[in-house]
């Protein structure tokens, strides 16, 4: 690779890096007011407003399902620079939406249109795909992903001093600002990452996730993996859905208590997916990462359903961070079983996966948490989404492990095959 093309990559990269953690950057600054934005155009009270909250989210994650796969699919043909752009746009027209709105009606079409056109971490994954060599792909989707650990563990801070200082509607504001700023940026710096846009006929079937899902059905990447990967997403949720009500029931945290908590498990997926990672994953390889990022996420979710005080957390989000090496190295073995032109569907299909695991995983995870923490409940366990987390990744390990049998069982038929030729040639 000439140092031109080098440092052009590097540059890209650095953006790709920037555009995400704006993203989750916004998702988090807006986290702290949201609730007292929807009191505030509702007027309804505090736990009516979480069941608005929680309508919104629906509608977000089912346009996110249904429409994500196409936008994707789509970079492989228009290019991923003006997907991307496109999407940065969208982010910052919701967030503006979200700023202005006076009834309930507008969050709603907001939180929709930011759905439809929620493509971002998939076209994102796509760049990252196209400029990077087999041996580079699994560090850099890594070094990518550390910008969601480093946007969620300082977004929600800087979304309250901002609501504190400024108001509710201000870090929604600030937040479009962000997005605006980083759609000049993609504008002038951001270069087409796609060697060779994909000329075909648009089939529009094709780019629905279930049509998605039946192009990877037929493909050369085993099935298996892609299942996995939805496991491990929906794992997350009892993270994201159940992490406030399981603190305050199990330890009476504060909310500052929560924020620290947060911050620290943000801290450490920042070391490891943005450092170590890029020192272990090339020297373990990307299947032993694997089996180590699965084992210790499995033993980490155990861990925080059985724990009995509050200091315990600490360390269990300090060991846990090893866990983060799963997800960058199993996306980079699915992808490079890929060729180029199926790259799109695939990230699609991704996008489509964490679509329905939004779906899903929030309503699971809160119910079953509810379930075991009632007055009425013969089983007082608030740890039990964790619990939950920890079958649901181990069903996600076993369907990996079987996939890597069969890759050695392959290799070895074939292997066996080729010497009983050149012994019948001599």
């Amino acid at each position: 690779m000439s140092l031109k093309k080098e440092h052009n990559h590097k540059t890209v990269l650095l953006f790709l890096f920037i555009t995400l953690l704006i993203n989750t950057l916004g998702f988090g600054i807006i986290i702290p007011v949201k609730p007292q934005l929807i009191m505030d155009i509702t007027g309804e009270t505090l736990a009516n407003t979480a069941s608005w909250a929680g309508y919104i989210m629906l509608g977000y994650a089912l346009a996110r399902f249904l429409f994500g796969p196409m936008l994707a699919s789509l970079s492989g043909v228009y290019g991923r620079r003006s997907i991307l752009l496109l999407t940065i746009a969208a982010s910052g027209i919701d967030f503006l939406i979200m700023g202005v709105a006076q009834n309930i009606e507008m969050l709603f079409i907001a939180r929709i249109f930011s759905g439809i056109f929620g493509a971002t971490f998939a076209t994102i994954n796509l760049c990252v795909t196209d400029i990077s060599s087999k041996e580079k792909r699994a560090v850099n989707f890594s070094v990518i992903s550390s910008a969601l650990g480093f946007g969620l563990m300082i977004g929600p801070s800087i979304g309250g001093l901002i609501g504190d200082y400024f108001g509710t509607r201000a870090p929604l504001f600030f937040a479009s600002g962000l997005s605006g700023i980083n759609l000049l940026l993609g504008y002038f710096f951001l270069t087409e990452t796609l060697k060779k846009k994909v000329k075909k006929k648009i089939i529009w079937s094709n780019l629905t996730p279930f049509g998605v899902l039946k192009i990877l059905k037929v493909s050369s990447m085993p099935i298996q993996l892609f299942y996995a990967f939805f496991f491990i997403q929906l794992a997350f949720h009892s993270f994201t859905a159940t992490w406030t009500y399981f603190t305050i029931s199990k330890f009476n945290w504060s909310f500052s208590d929560i924020g620290l908590s947060l911050m620290m498990v943000g801290g450490v997926n920042v070391i490891v997916q943005g450092g170590l990672s890029r020192f272990l994953i090339p020297k373990l390889g990307e299947c032993k990462s694997i089996i180590l990022g699965g084992g210790v996420m499995i033993s980490s979710f155990l861990a925080y359903a059985f724990a009995n005080h509050g200091w315990m957390i600490y360390v269990i989000a300090i060991f846990g961070g090893l866990g983060g090496l799963i997800m960058p190295s199993l996306q980079s073995i699915m992808s490079g079983k890929l060729p180029l032109n199926q790259q799109g569907e695939l990230m699609g299909a991704i996008s489509s996966s964490n679509g329905v695991s939004m779906i899903i995983g929030p309503l699971l995870m809160t119910q079953i948490f509810s379930f075991f923490t009632k007055n009425t409940s013969i089983l007082y366990f608030p740890g039990a989404p964790f619990l939950l987390s920890a079958f649901f990744v181990s069903i996600a390990l076993f369907l990996i492990i079987r996939v890597f049998v069969q890759d050695v069982k392959n290799k070895y038929h074939f292997r066996k095959k080729n010497l009983k030729f050149i012994k019948s040639t001599k």
